[in-house]
């Protein structure tokens, strides 16, 4: 969706481990994918819960059916930015999965905090 907005609410002391790059690849692939699939309303947002930090990516599009369909996608296939996340977040210790939602899909990359 061209012209779609994103929102987001981050804080400062919110840290992880992980590579600056990578992370910043994944968060990118994850707002590109809600503003193709949304209808122009994204939110990303960043906490800490114990020694871990959500990093959560919402839309207001039609949802996404459980378990993230792209990750069982064969090498190659089209839409393997949620595969690439899914990567980035295991190789820094964590994981992508997807959360309830009120509406659209909320996809959360979890990743160790940093000490």
């Amino acid at each position: 969706m061209a012209g779609g907005r994103v929102g987001a609410r981050l804080r400062a002391d919110v840290v992880v481990r992980a590579d600056a790059r990578r992370l910043s690849q994944a968060a990118g692939n994850l707002i590109a994918n809600a503003l193709e699939h949304g209808s122009g309303s994204v939110r990303l947002g960043a906490r800490v819960e114990g020694d871990r930090v959500r990093i959560e990516v919402s839309d207001d599009g039609p949802g996404l059916a459980a378990p993230i369909p792209a990750l069982s996608r064969p090498r190659g296939a089209r839409g393997r930015g949620l595969a690439i996340v899914a990567e980035v977040a295991r190789r820094a210790g964590g994981a992508l999965h997807s959360a309830p939602s009120a509406g659209g899909a909320r996809l959360v990359i979890e990743l160790p905090a940093a000490s």
